[in-house]
C-alpha cells in the first residue's frame, strides 16, 4: 500500500508520477486527481510537478506537466480561469468553455467551478490551500474549489453548493464534499490578533478551532474544522464529507506548501492541482 493511502484515499504512483484519489468519488467512476509534486520537469523551487502558471517557472514546463498528468489519467481539454481568493464559482460549459482553455491563460478571477456536463475538466491549484471537490450523484454535477483561508472566511464553498442547488436542482443531503491535503491546525498558525478577528468575525464557535499554545501568545486555527461544521449547517451529511488526512506543510517531501517556502525564505513556490471530469 502507498504512503498516503487510507480508508478515504488512493495514493497512485506511476513511475515517477504520483497522485491521490478519493474512493468516495472513484465509486460514481467521477474521473479526478489531486496530484504530488513528483513525476514533472520543473526545477528549483518548483520540483517537479508545479502548475503554478503566475510564478517564475517557465510555461513549457508547466504545461508538460499538465500534459502528462492528462495522459495518464485521459483526461479533456482542461479549463481554467485566474484563482485569486475570491469567492466567485463559475459555470463552465460547451456554451463558454472556449474562453477558459488552461494554455490560453484566462484573467478572469475565480476559484471554483461547476459542470454538468461531460468531457470538461476543471483545475484548481493549491499549495496549502483546501482543495474541496463537491459532487452530485443523482443530478451528476460537479464543483472543483479552491479554499485557503479566505475563501473559507467567505464561504466560496457554500457558494459553489447553493449554485447547484438553484441552477441544477441538487439536494445538498445527496452532496459529497471531499477536501483534499492541505494546511492542518498543527502548522496554521499565528500570533496576530487583526488575523484571529477575521476569522471570530465570521465563526462564532472559537472553541472548536482556535486553540493556543500552552504559556504562548501562538494560535492554531482548524480550517478543517470550520468546513466542516459550515458544510453541516447547509445540511451536508457527516457520512458524506472527505477528507484527506494529510497536512502540506508537514509533508513538504511530497507536496508544495506556500507556508514552507516562506518559512525558508524562497522567491518562489509550486503548486498542486486538482483536476475533475465527468464521465
Amino acid at each position: 500500500m502507498n504512503k498516503y493511502e487510507d480508508e478515504e484515499l488512493v495514493h497512485i504512483k506511476n513511475g515517477e508520477l504520483e497522485y491521490l484519489q478519493f474512493k468516495a468519488l472513484n465509486k460514481y467512476n467521477v474521473k479526478h486527481c489531486i496530484t504530488l509534486r513528483h513525476g514533472g520537469v520543473s526545477s528549483g523551487e518548483h520540483e517537479s510537478l508545479n502548475f503554478r502558471s503566475r510564478g517564475t517557472d517557465k510555461i513549457e514546463n508547466i504545461l508538460e506537466n499538465l500534459d502528462r498528468i492528462r495522459k495518464e489519467l485521459n483526461f479533456s481539454e482542461v479549463y481554467k480561469a485566474k484563482q485569486d481568493h475570491t469567492d466567485n464559482v463559475i459555470e463552465i460549459n460547451s456554451n463558454n468553455k472556449a474562453g477558459y482553455i488552461f494554455n490560453a491563460f484566462n484573467e478572469e478571477c475565480a476559484d471554483g467551478y461547476i459542470v454538468n456536463e461531460k468531457n470538461i475538466a476543471t483545475l484548481i491549484t493549491t499549495a496549502d490551500c483546501n482543495p474541496i471537490i463537491i459532487y452530485d450523484p443523482k443530478n451528476h454535477v460537479i464543483a472543483n474549489v479552491h479554499a485557503g483561508w479566505k475563501g473559507v472566511i467567505n464561504r466560496i464553498y457554500i457558494n459553489a453548493i447553493k449554485k447547484m442547488e438553484v441552477e441544477y436542482n441538487s439536494n445538498s443531503e445527496d452532496l459529497i464534499v471531499c477536501i483534499g491535503p492541505s494546511i492542518r491546525k498543527c502548522c496554521f498558525t499565528s500570533q496576530e490578533e487583526e488575523f484571529k478577528q477575521k476569522f471570530l468575525s465570521v465563526f462564532d464557535y472559537p472553541q472548536d478551532y482556535l486553540e493556543y499554545e500552552t504559556n504562548s501568545n501562538t494560535f492554531h486555527i482548524d480550517l478543517i474544522k470550520i468546513l466542516k461544521k459550515e458544510l453541516k449547517k447547509v445540511r451536508i451529511k457527516e457520512e458524506n464529507i472527505h477528507v484527506a488526512n494529510i497536512c502540506t506543510r508537514c509533508n513538504v517531501e511530497d507536496f508544495f506548501s506556500y507556508r514552507y517556502s516562506c518559512q525558508k525564505g524562497m522567491k518562489d513556490y509550486g503548486t498542486m492541482a486538482t483536476i475533475v471530469e465527468l464521465l
